[in-house]
């Protein structure tokens, strides 16, 4: 007998899916939009006046990775509750892997708002405030780079788990998530051990299991509920 039968289906895929959005939009504005009208990469004398100039902007953004990785461990619960049944290790993995990704990156926007700090200080010369900027600046990047390699990894259990739903849709998508995956742990490696290397950024290209695992979540949650309840 199928024991989903006897269990009440939940709303995690449905809830799941509603924080991966939140997380993608509230990820994009911090990273797309509001940091990089600070921070420009090569130009450390314009990103001081900017600091300078625009604060409110820059706390805007640094509170939206704040945000972003508490939607995140929101998010990675509701995976963990609907996927777990199928692989209890690899629930746990995914579980654990996110949760280190997302404590490195809330510490280290330490960083960042040590960049403010600095910059509202009126005895430091502007040399010294652009050189404390750059030291902080680069820590951040290194810093955010350790944390992408969590958010690379997780995807790799979440991919297996998503494929074992046994589906040529979730096979499909959970191909594509440890595709993602391979792509943010890359960009990390390549940063740490050729950081002259010009190459593009590996994950600019192999996101789109991301989102379509969002939608996925979000339009068929109750067919992924009972796919996950099959497997109990």
């Amino acid at each position: 007998m199928d024991n989903s039968e006897n269990i009440k289906p939940t709303k995690n895929a449905l809830m799941a899916g509603f924080f991966y959005l939140v997380l993608i939009i509230i990820g994009m504005y911090g990273f797309v939009y509001a940091l990089p009208q600070i921070e420009i990469k090569g130009d450390i004398a314009k990103t001081v006046e900017n600091i300078k100039n625009n604060s409110f902007m820059f706390r805007v953004g640094i509170f939206s990775i704040l945000v972003m990785n508490v939607i995140s461990i929101l998010l990675v619960i509701y995976l963990y509750r609907l996927l777990s049944s199928i692989n209890k290790t690899m629930g746990l993995s995914m579980l654990i892997l996110m949760l280190f990704g997302a404590a490195i990156s809330l510490v280290n926007e330490v960083n960042h708002f040590a960049m403010i700090v600095i910059n509202g200080m009126s005895d430091l010369s502007a040399t010294e405030s652009q050189n404390l900027t750059d030291f902080f600046s680069t820590i951040h990047n290194h810093g955010a780079h350790i944390a992408v390699i969590f958010w690379g990894l997780w995807l790799f259990p979440l991919g297996i788990l998503i494929f074992k739903l046994d589906t040529r849709i979730s096979e499909f998508i959970g191909v594509m998530l440890v595709i993602a995956g391979i792509g943010y742990t890359l960009d990390s490696i390549f940063l740490f051990l050729y950081p002259n290397l010009q190459i593009p950024t590996l994950s600019d290209y192999t996101f789109l299991g991301e989102f379509l695992l969002t939608i996925w979540l979000l339009i068929k949650s109750r067919t992924i509920e009972r796919l996950a309840l099959s497997k109990i």
